[in-house]
């Protein structure tokens, strides 16, 4: 009488016990389920594509006896997250952050949020963390939209204030991925890596050849892993440049980029985007 399928559930989680000030949000809907941990600035650090209704028989007979988990597209505990032992980055998503040649990534930082849920609406909206620079800081807010039943989520990046920078800020919405149960790599033979802009599209098969494909205005960045029957992408209708990013033999994933300059007041929306590739 209360649930269907896709009735969405969620939990703010606080560390009581051990005092750690550690803080997770965790969401689940029929098209996805993610963790985003406050710890890391509120990186996104798992993600399972429900949306791709991947079957994988379990059992005697099966190429899978025992293990029935549904497979992952970011798991920083199985790959790593961002400080990896891989000489890439490990699994996570997340937001870099540059002013002239320095950089920092949100992961960096620590933060609290609290969620505002309707009836078919859970926005979890993080405490703005301060970013220091040579020049001066600035303090950048995050928020994520999550609609009941939708294959979509909704990314903001607002800068909310800034003192005593005059060069231009960057933002760079990434997403480090792959797929997999555990913490093994799995073949990615046959993932498909493409980006796309007005008029141009640019693809390339998955080789372990470290490739970068990159276009200026781009308006979509995406990945197609039919191992899982899955195509993961990042919309954005006004960033400046988009790139996927191949992986190698010792760091089997791939990367999806799209970044845009930000003044104070101003927003950076990216749409993750979960898709059934067939």
């Amino acid at each position: 009488k209360t649930h269907n399928y896709d009735t969405s559930e969620c939990a703010l989680w606080d560390d009581l016990i051990y005092g750690s000030n550690k803080q997770y949000f965790w969401y689940c809907d029929a098209q996805k389920r993610l963790c985003l941990d406050m710890n890391q600035g509120g990186a996104m650090i798992d993600l399972r594509p429900y949306a791709a209704r991947f079957q994988r028989p379990v059992g005697i007979g099966t190429p899978s006896v025992q293990d029935a988990s549904y497979p992952y597209l970011i798991q920083a505990n199985y790959r790593a997250g961002y400080f990896t032992h891989y000489a890439g980055e490990g699994t996570i998503a997340s937001c870099k952050v540059r002013v002239g040649k320095e950089e920092t990534d949100l992961c960096l930082t620590r933060t609290k949020a609290h969620v505002t849920c309707t009836e078919h609406t859970k926005i979890v909206t993080l405490e703005p963390v301060e970013l220091c620079f040579e020049q001066g800081t600035l303090k950048l807010q995050s928020i994520f939209t999550f609609e009941e039943g939708a294959n979509t989520v909704k990314i903001e990046r607002k800068i909310v204030e800034c003192n005593g920078l005059e060069e231009p800020i960057e933002l760079e919405e990434y997403l480090t991925a792959t797929y997999g149960y555990t913490e093994y790599p799995e073949p990615m033979e046959g993932i498909r890596l493409a980006i796309a802009a007005k008029g141009e599209v640019q693809e390339l098969a998955y080789a372990y050849a470290c490739r970068t494909l990159s276009l200026p205005a781009a308006t979509r960045c995406q990945a197609i892993i039919p191992q899982i029957d899955t195509k993961l992408s990042y919309e954005n209708a006004d960033c400046e440049e988009g790139r996927v990013v191949e992986g190698y033999a010792f760091s089997p994933m791939f990367s999806l980029r799209m970044k845009k300059k930000v003044q104070v007041g101003k927003e950076m929306t990216t749409w993750l985007k979960l898709e059934k590739a067939s």
